[in-house]
């Protein structure tokens, strides 16, 4: 079994305008994603959900080896990423289908394989390191 990152992505103005309803099936969605993956026994490595793209920076390479600082979301679209969840001990198929249930409120959601590292080297997840 592997490790997975669930990538969750939001318009954060869409999410500014849902309802008390909205938002509370939302709620309910991630408690029963967290229930189905304790359920069969996966772990939730890590869990966060993100503030507002607004109130963050963003950072680039300026092309002559400076970096340019920038407030707030320069995305090139409205979807920001919103949170994620890192799961243990499952595999992409069951994850995928799991995942499905977080489709809501027009948000999207991206499932990534993971890959550790130690000293550089990587110990797990080798394939996902190339694209294929």
């Amino acid at each position: 079994m592997a490790e997975f990152t669930v990538v969750l992505h939001r318009d954060d103005a869409r999410d500014a305008q849902l309802t008390d309803e909205e938002r509370e099936r939302a709620w309910n969605a991630h408690l029963g994603f967290q229930q189905h993956c304790a359920d069969r026994g996966w772990e939730i490595v890590a869990t966060r959900a993100l503030g507002a793209a607004s109130r963050g920076r963003s950072l680039r390479s300026d092309g002559r080896a400076g970096v340019v600082v920038t407030d707030g979301p320069y995305a090139e679209t409205a979807e920001q990423v919103a949170g994620f969840y890192l799961v243990a001990r499952t595999s992409l198929g069951a994850l995928t289908e799991a995942v499905g249930a977080l489709v809501l409120n027009g948000e999207s959601v991206e499932i990534r394989p993971t890959v550790r590292f130690v000293d550089g080297v990587p110990v797990d997840g080798v394939d996902a390191v190339s694209a294929s």
